[in-house]
């Protein structure tokens, strides 16, 4: 097992603020789609999809936190569209009409998120188990 109590504590702290700064990479990114006209692109290219129609029902598009809501709540459809489709959230068509730009960005939005939160709890097991 390698034991990375030995390493300096620059690299240590590099280590664990590395999550942070990913997974606030992928906030960034989320809050600028909500922000900008790229919300309005979104959801003129999933507006057959019922997913998206319950979450702006839910949510609403009133503020800038709701409409961020509503931008994570189809990132997953980005990422796997299958399983939208299966679910009945997603319709096939909407997936082919969204923008390969915007697509982009919710999947590298969705897997900063992702890489984060995974980096987060490893360097958090690490500390627990007493290894950095």
């Amino acid at each position: 097992m390698i034991d990375l109590s030995a390493l300096p504590a620059g690299l240590k702290l590099a280590f664990v603020l590395a999550p942070f700064i990913i997974s606030l990479t992928g906030v960034a990114v989320a809050y600028h789609i909500a922000g900008s006209r790229h919300f309005y692109v979104l959801c003129s290219a999933f507006k057959n999809s019922q997913g998206l129609r319950d979450d702006l029902k839910y949510w609403s598009a009133i503020s800038l936190r709701t409409r961020s809501m509503v931008v994570t709540g189809i990132m997953l459809a980005s990422v796997w569209p299958s399983l939208g489709v299966r679910q009945g959230w997603l319709d096939a068509e909407d997936c082919k009409n969204c923008p390969i730009y915007l697509k982009r960005r919710l999947q590298m939005s969705f897997w900063c998120l992702v890489i984060g939160c995974a980096w987060l709890f490893m360097a958090w097991a690490l500390i627990k188990l007493d290894r950095i």
